[in-house]
């Protein structure tokens, strides 16, 4: 009884690079799910008014496509690079749920912040970029508490008496 109070005492309180890799991770499911959202609005958007300036509307096309792209390697790489800090717990359903979601609210946040409020580019992408690593790093603490360590005690003890 003893030792399954300081496991799950240890599993709640992750070590300070599994924090930084699920907070990484958030912001790697940001560029992964802005990624889409780019690569369609850059097939669309250029062509809205295609009577005015074709040449400019095939340039901005292209541009589109390559920062889609590149946003989206980028967020593949730099979740590869989180990776290997991180612990089993983010593997499991819970962490990946939790990570896109922070990361979905990030991308909202980002556009109505680029859309809606006189923040300078930069500032907003900074904000929000920052924002969704904070809560990565504040959930993870939290993460490894949920009800999937338990449930795989649960499973392990119950293979263990058969």
């Amino acid at each position: 009884m003893n030792g399954d109070l300081r496991l799950d005492a240890v599993m709640k309180s992750i070590d300070v690079f599994g924090r930084l890799a699920f907070g990484g991770q958030c912001v790697a499911a940001m560029a992964m799910i802005a990624a889409p959202l780019l690569l369609v609005t850059a097939a669309v958007l250029p062509f809205y008014r295609w009577d005015e300036s074709r040449g400019e509307a095939i340039a901005l096309w292209l541009v589109g496509w390559v920062v889609a792209v590149a946003v989206a390697a980028g967020g593949v790489a730099f979740a590869v690079f989180c990776w290997r800090w991180s612990g089993d717990w983010i593997t499991e359903w819970p962490g990946y749920a939790v990570g896109i979601s922070i990361a979905g609210v990030g991308d909202g946040a980002l556009g109505y912040l680029l859309t809606s409020t006189g923040l300078n580019i930069y500032l907003s992408f900074a904000l929000a970029v920052t924002s969704v690593f904070a809560a990565g790093i504040l959930v993870a603490g939290n993460l490894a508490g949920t009800h999937v360590l338990p449930d795989q005690r649960r499973q392990r003890a119950l293979a263990r008496r058969r």
